[in-house]
């Protein structure tokens, strides 16, 4: 009977010590569900960088698409400029065939091209016009256009060259001072220091009054 009596107590001992380890135990639910709940909020998160990540890319690739246009767009106004004021117009080769310009006149065409900035073109059109012609109005015009189509391109040599040519032919025509103006910035250009200034007091002798004296002297001033 004793021992009977002790069997009992050790199993219901037992039984005690099991029901209060299992009350001490935090609920395995609970965790779990907070962590499953954290993950889709991260998740979240790096979605919505990547989105932001993308929408920058392409508003970067639209910025280059529309400067790529505009380049595409200043090319084909060229071209058109070029086709109807060159192709359609005047061959080059009907302008090589005559040196007198009143018996084939382009001015008109070669300023069209002057303005569209196209100037080497210009100055195929006015390749004949360095020598100034008969030296009537036409010829000066066309030979101030090729001045200044090369003076655009940084063609210095030329421009000494046709630019002194003028002044010394037309001493009287009213662009003679920006010509010789023209030739003094080009002599600087190529490191003629000395020449561009005796240039510039060139322009200040003999055109005292015109705008290009005014600059003359502030450069002597320098």
């Amino acid at each position: 009977m004793p021992l009977l009596n002790y069997r009992y107590f050790s199993l219901t001992l037992l039984a005690i010590l099991t029901i209060s380890a299992c009350n001490t135990l935090p609920p395995f639910s609970d965790t779990t569900v907070t962590v499953a709940a954290s993950e889709p909020s991260s998740d979240s998160t790096q979605t919505a960088d990547q989105f932001s990540q993308v929408q920058a890319q392409l508003a970067n690739l639209q910025i280059q698409m529309n400067d790529l246009q505009n380049q595409v767009n200043d090319i084909r106004q060229q071209q058109t400029t070029l086709s109807r004021y060159m192709n359609i117009h005047i061959p080059v080769s009907g302008v090589s065939t005559t040196r007198d310009p009143a018996a084939n006149d382009n001015t008109s065409d070669a300023r069209h091209l002057y303005n569209a900035g196209l100037y080497a073109q210009s100055i195929r059109l006015l390749k004949h016009a360095d020598s100034g012609g008969d030296g009537d109005t036409l010829a000066q015009e066309r030979m101030w256009l090729l001045l200044q189509s090369h003076a655009r391109l940084n063609n210095c040599e030329s421009v000494i060259n046709i630019g002194t040519r003028f002044a010394s032919l037309f001493p009287q025509n009213s662009q003679s001072p920006n010509a010789l103006s023209l030739v003094a910035q080009c002599q600087i250009h190529l490191q003629q220091q000395d020449i561009a200034l005796t240039t510039y007091q060139h322009i200040i002798n003999t055109y005292p009054n015109s705008s290009a004296a005014i600059k003359a002297r502030r450069h002597l001033k320098k």
